[in-house]
């Protein structure tokens, strides 16, 4: 908070809190793609700007930086147009981050292929470098015995020989060295020499090429310093809105664009963000007026409250999250305050003189776009002069137009908040019983001081208190009292509130568990229904593979031109089909009223009606429908529900059912395509594919969903595991689709 940002420009602060807003939604939902491996580098661009020289691992930070960040970069850069116009100065620098990954190991070690010359200069060394083991493991089998260390001793660059002092002159060389007990000598041997030498020269090689591309790359980041600042405030501006996202996830705060219409305050549950969550008591704020007195007696929690409101606006206008579940709040460009003891020995300002200050910068500075916060207006001086000088300031303010949210212990100040219109009074809530603060806000009820009231329950003598009411002026006391008796009366309407809001939640709690009893009777009403109709499908298909036969016997008959064969086997269907319609009529349930009654029935219409038999509408009475039978005299009145309108009404539809029924077999495919599709678009084409392959007789379907993002087979999955009629199913192999296909078992 410290280091955030006032939005003083309204498009400003409404696109920060549309971003911030979306960051919560990511949070929420899991969305969000964590820094985790990001290695920020704001030291390292200081010595960069202040072209100091890096350090191999600090070279191989940066390149690290611009990896990670990039994947970043490029996830979040999709997820939101306006997000993306915000972070869209960020410079991947990729030419850059694989020249430092060419030149450093992860260690920040520069590789031996860094450049052609230094592959060259550390392939020689290595050869020089043999050289002089094997050199020196000659000597060593040698002189094996007279030796100190049989490994060879590195001394300014030199490969030498320890030796013992008693023998050096065994060795020709020349001595570099000995130890600090002299009782070794360190000899460079003399067939060594050139070799050391070559080696010597070839380190000074590797140095000054090691130096050059160091200076190299130093001159590419120094280059690009600004474009890696830059890099590193983007992705420092995605990990804050991750983290004020987080933050208002576990503490259940929101973020609030303030008002350019309205000069409302209403801040439900409003929290302080700096008192332990488990402690901090929640306050109301309601303002539709200029300003706010609040009273009440001390340590009541005033104060808390003054600053709870201050932070709140500031939070708002920096796209902070607000500690409160509702909020609405005017939008100003700055904010006033005169909070806490200001009194400065130093500057010889007393307590009163030091609130003066703030307040004459306050009364100068402030528009009718300000905030004004005043904590314990009228202090620190004489009560009356105080008193009647608080007044002059809040008229001022109240004329100049600033927001004003003020405390004051001043009986003058309650009286002025209650007379000026343009002011509210508000209280901190006090047990008197109990002597201790609520610290809840009471609106529209000013506070009494229960000093008196205190020091009595405290044990404070009995005449002091006696003479304390005593010296009380009549219309103070009296005022006092009207004020006690509000606090009461507003005790007693918040009971009766809570009375009725646990009464309005028990209420609640009884009608979810009635509802939710209900929904579990339907449920087994519906299940007993699956059944009962898994049952009617099952002697359809029966029958249905009996009209097969029979179709299979009648090409026989036809064959052998056995014409009463024929006939015999066509009466056989003809009763067969009458006992599918029937079965069919059985599956109907209360979903077809919902379906017919999409049909508007008119008078004329050909529909038809149980039985299987056709009419035409003759009288539409609300629910009762007049229908004359085909070729038949006889008018009958049927509900709606039992009526299905005719599209074609040449067609016979009797026939025309017959001929569905008997060939349907022949013609489903146990393959259904639903790419393209959504899950609510998808749901019904599965159900109907499902119902075709139980009636043929098909055990086990294909539904080709594609893989994507998922969505649909996991809606696809959910329907499955939740029918009725699928035994079970699974993702088909990798050779026959894999994750896009499932392979359902009926």
């Amino acid at each position: 908070m410290q280091n955030s940002k006032f939005y003083d420009n309204f498009e400003e602060l409404e696109n920060e809190t549309y971003i911030s807003n979306l960051f919560l939604d990511l949070v929420i939902k899991g969305n969000v793609k964590e820094l985790y491996g990001v290695n920020y580098i704001s030291n390292i661009l200081n010595k960069i700007d202040n072209q100091e020289n890096l350090e191999g691992k600090e070279f191989r930070n940066v390149g690290e930086f611009l990896e990670s960040s990039e994947k970043i970069y490029m996830y979040y850069s999709k997820i939101d147009e306006l997000l993306a116009e915000k972070i869209k100065r960020y410079d991947q620098l990729a030419y850059l981050r694989d020249e430092i990954f060419q030149t450093f190991t992860q260690d920040g070690n520069i590789k031996d292929d860094a450049t052609a010359e230094l592959k060259n200069i550390r392939r020689s060394m290595a050869i020089v470098k043999n050289q002089l083991n094997i050199e020196f493991n000659r000597i060593k089998n040698r002189y094996y015995k007279y030796l100190s260390i049989d490994q060879p001793i590195e001394k300014n660059d030199r490969i030498c020989i320890a030796i013992r002092t008693e023998n050096k002159n065994l060795i020709k060389g020349i001595t570099v060295g000995k130890s600090d007990s002299g009782s070794t000598v360190f000899i460079e041997p003399e067939s060594m020499i050139e070799l050391n030498e070559k080696y010597i020269d070839l380190v000074s090689d590797e140095r000054l090429e090691i130096n050059k591309i160091i200076s190299l790359l130093t001159f590419e980041l120094q280059k690009n310093y600004t474009r890696l600042k830059q890099n590193v405030e983007i992705i420092a501006y995605i990990d804050s809105n991750i983290a004020k996202a987080k933050y208002a996830k576990l503490n259940n705060a929101i973020f609030i664009l303030p008002s350019i219409t309205s000069r409302k305050v209403n801040l439900k549950e409003l929290r302080h963000p700096l008192i332990d969550r488990e402690k901090v008591v929640p306050i109301d704020v309601e303002l539709n007026r200029n300003g706010m007195i609040i009273t009440g007696p001390n340590t009541g929690g005033k104060t808390v409250t003054l600053k709870s409101i201050g932070i709140a606006f500031f939070m708002s206008h920096a796209a902070l999250p607000v500690l409160t579940i509702k909020a609405e709040l005017p939008f100003i460009n700055d904010i006033y305050t005169d909070i806490g003891d200001q009194q400065n020995i130093s500057e010889n300002l007393s307590t009163f003189s030091a609130h003066l200050v703030n307040i004459k910068q306050i009364l100068d500075e402030a528009t009718e776009k300000s905030l004004v916060l005043i904590d314990e207006l009228g202090t620190g001086t004489d009560p009356i002069e105080g008193a009647a000088l608080s007044k002059a300031i809040l008229k001022y303010l109240l004329d100049k137009g600033p927001l004003i949210f003020a405390t004051s212990h001043l009986s003058e100040i309650k009286v002025y908040s209650l007379e000026e219109e343009r002011l509210l009074s508000a209280s901190m809530s006090f047990d008197i019983e109990t002597l201790q603060p609520t610290y809840k806000l009471l609106i529209g009820v000013p506070g009494a001081s229960h000093a008196i009231e205190i020091a009595q329950r405290l044990g404070i003598n009995s005449q002091v208190i006696r003479e304390s009411y005593r010296y009380l002026d009549e219309g103070y006391a009296q005022n006092e009292k009207i004020i006690q008796q509000l606090s009461l009366m507003h005790k007693e309407y918040e009971e009766s509130l809570l009375r009725q809001k646990n009464a309005e939640e028990k209420a609640l709690k009884l009608k979810n568990e009635y509802e939710e009893k209900v929904e579990k009777v339907k449920n087994r009403e519906l299940e007993y229904i699956d059944r009962e109709i898994w049952k009617v499908k099952k002697e359809l298909k029966k029958i249905k593979g009996e009209i097969q036969k029979i179709i299979s016997e009648i090409k026989i008959a036809i064959e052998k031109k056995d014409i009463d064969s024929m006939q015999n086997e066509l009466r056989k269907i003809e009763e067969l089909t009458l006992k599918v319609d029937n079965i069919e009529e059985q599956i109907k349930t209360d979903k077809s009223e919902d379906k017919i009654s999409d049909f508007h029935l008119n008078v004329g219409m050909v529909v038809k009606v149980p039985g299987n038999m056709v009419g035409e509408i003759k009288k539409v009475d609300g629910k009762k429908i007049t229908v004359q039978l085909k070729n038949s005299p006889i008018q009958i009145t049927y509900s709606p529900k039992d009526i299905e309108p005719i599209i074609n009404a040449d067609e016979d539809p009797v026939r025309k059912s017959v001929q569905i029924k008997i060939n349907k077999k022949e013609i489903v495919n146990p393959e259904l395509d639903i790419r393209g599709l959504t899950v609510n678009e998808a749901i019904p084409e599965i159900k109907k594919f499902l119902d075709d392959l139980i009636a043929s007789g098909i055990k086990e379907g294909r539904i080709i969903h594609g893989k994507g993002s998922g969505k649909l087979a996991i809606g696809v999955w959910d329907y499955l595991r939740n029918s009725s009629i699928v035994r079970d199913f699974k993702i088909a192999k990798s050779e026959e689709g894999g994750t896009g296909v499932t392979v359902v078992e009926l």
